[in-house]
């Protein structure tokens, strides 16, 4: 009996894993539609917007906006490149973009394949390659010098801000990770025990790339985020050998609160462009 009773449980033990397995990227990334009732304005307080497509090495189609700011030249035109998290869409990044271009940037956001209006359907493999589509799309199209680029992530994004820079490490202007993970291995681990590693099909491992990059970095995070804890980001910075790098930590602010109209992060976002 005990035999049958292992046998039973080890079958269901496979049965969850391999569950687990098949519907991973639905346990990683909750795309919202774009609401047929939204258009998408002309422009906004500090910047104007326009519409950007993007078609990606294997073949799909992400949509994606370019916000010029009001408040620079463009003999020192900067641009973010803005990797959202693994919820919504760009709609709902549109404010923190705003407000990012009052501060001078200019700020390039993308939705992943199966966000918003993009076509497909959202997986980790195909987030870098929409990540790398839309650098490609500044460097090659735009013609922006990588040097006058800020790769910029939230939450999820901090993994695919972390890939763009892998093997380029001096090359961009800075970098800046918010409430960001050390890698997705270790936060699946938090979520699943014991075989959250083992599950993953594919890692972003933001902790070993950091290691190679020696250029300018900021790093924002809340020590009341549930989700992401602070401690993963204390990590990044201390693997981090640049000698230009910083934190801005919050205490009260949960992982999706709009820490943005906050005074504190938008003078920190002020301090890493004058140190540009």
């Amino acid at each position: 009996m005990k035999a049958k009773r292992m046998i039973r449980i080890v079958a269901i033990l496979l049965a969850f894993y391999i569950l687990i397995l098949v519907f991973q990227d639905k346990i990683i990334f909750f795309p919202h539609p774009w609401p047929e009732s939204f258009v998408l304005p002309e422009k906004l307080d500090n910047c104007r917007l326009q519409a950007v497509e993007l078609t990606t090495s294997d073949g799909v189609k992400l949509d994606a906006v370019y916000a010029e700011s009001f408040s620079t030249t463009e003999d020192e035109r900067k641009v973010v490149l803005f990797s959202h998290g693994n919820a919504g869409n760009l709609i709902g990044r549109l404010d923190k973009a705003d407000k990012i271009c009052k501060i001078g940037f200019d700020v390039f956001i993308y939705d992943y394949r199966g966000f918003g209006r993009s076509q497909g359907s959202p997986n980790v493999k195909g987030a870098i390659i929409d990540g790398i589509t839309a650098l490609n799309y500044l460097t090659e199209t735009k013609k922006i010098k990588k040097e006058n680029i800020v790769i910029y992530g939230e939450s999820l994004g901090t993994g695919i801000a972390a890939e763009l820079i892998k093997g380029n490490e001096s090359a961009f202007a800075g970098l800046v990770l918010e409430s960001g993970f050390a890698s997705l291995s270790a936060q699946a681990s938090r979520k699943f025990p014991g075989i959250g590693k083992l599950i993953l099909k594919r890692d972003l491992p933001t902790i070993d790339i950091i290691k190679n990059y020696s250029g300018k970095l900021l790093i924002i995070h809340s020590k009341a985020d549930k989700i992401i804890p602070y401690t993963d980001s204390e990590k990044v910075l201390a693997a981090c050998p640049s000698e230009s790098k910083t934190i801005l930590t919050f205490e009260g602010a949960r992982h999706n609160d709009p820490v943005w109209y906050k005074p504190e992060y938008i003078q920190a976002w002020q301090n890493f462009r004058k140190s540009l």
